[in-house]
């Protein structure tokens, strides 16, 4: 259940989608990334000019002159030596010590480096560490784009607000199931979405088995077409093959599902409370 000050907006639910910000977990996801496919295959001893080492010198000698504006003389050697930090503990330093934001700077720096270490299955796989972590950005080719908006988020935010207490216990359910970073249940995210929606429609109706279009019918001013539109989605999730069925059932959900739906039906609540109040 979402949290006095989250309902309130003291304490946004961005933090639930780490949009503006990056939490020791995936940080430490995505530095570990960079170091099992491309720091740990540095070889000292082998220092070939068209071998993997060599790739990493000289994206190494970018990052330093292009990213962090350094002096090249002062660049030192990959590995710590001498009692002293190699280019890679500085590297890691500044990977955990950094804004969030200059991380995504710097992979998407590594992505775009003509060295090709980070390749379209890496950032594969850091696409799926962010969409586990439900971070709020993605890869799409080399660069690195927000996928869930400040607008998506403050529409959660104000259906939780605005909703009368079942609503907001679906809502909730469906932000839990949807944010959960260990086990999230997309399916079931979306069950919960649509019962916001079927709750608001029966206080709205003051009938316990209204229906979406129930609802619409008391909405003042409803353009047609946006009465088709909901009345559609909502029949996606009634149908034969849709998600409210059998959990036996094949259908994959994926997070972009569930997190439309979220806010989606979010949306309409807000909508359908402040028009029928009014």
């Amino acid at each position: 259940m979402s949290t006095f000050s989250q309902r309130y907006s003291y304490s946004p639910l961005e933090s639930a989608f780490q949009r503006e910000s990056i939490d020791s977990a995936l940080r430490t996801k995505l530095w570990n990334i960079l170091k099992v496919t491309i720091w740990d295959c540095y070889d000292s001893a082998n220092r070939s000019y068209d071998g993997t080492t060599k790739r990493i010198d000289h994206m190494v000698r970018r990052l330093w002159f292009n990213y962090f504006n350094r002096d090249l003389d002062k660049l030192p050697d990959f590995y710590a030596c001498h009692g002293e930090k190699g280019a890679y503990d500085i590297l890691k330093d500044y990977f955990f010590d950094c804004k969030w934001f200059e991380i995504y700077d710097l992979l998407e720096m590594i992505a775009n480096d003509k060295s090709g270490l980070l390749s379209d299955e890496e950032r594969e796989w850091i696409n799926n560490e962010l969409e586990k972590h439900n971070a709020a950005y993605r890869f799409i080719e080399t660069k690195i784009v927000e996928i869930t908006d400040k607008n998506e988020i403050q529409a959660i935010e104000a259906a939780l607000v605005a909703a009368d207490a079942p609503v907001r216990t679906h809502l909730d359910a469906a932000l839990r199931m949807l944010s959960d970073k260990e086990a999230p249940d997309y399916r079931n995210s979306v069950k919960e979405s649509i019962s916001a929606v079927e709750a608001a429609c029966r206080l709205v109706t003051g009938n316990a088995s209204a229906t979406l279009g129930d609802a619409l019918k008391c909405v003042r001013n409803l353009h047609p077409a946006m009465s088709r539109a909901f009345n559609q989605l909502y029949g996606y999730t009634s149908d034969a093959s849709g998600i409210r069925h059998s959990l036996t059932d094949v259908t994959a959900i994926s997070y972009a599902d569930a997190k439309f739906m979220l806010v989606t039906c979010s949306a309409f609540v807000s909508y359908l409370k402040v028009t029928t109040d009014a």
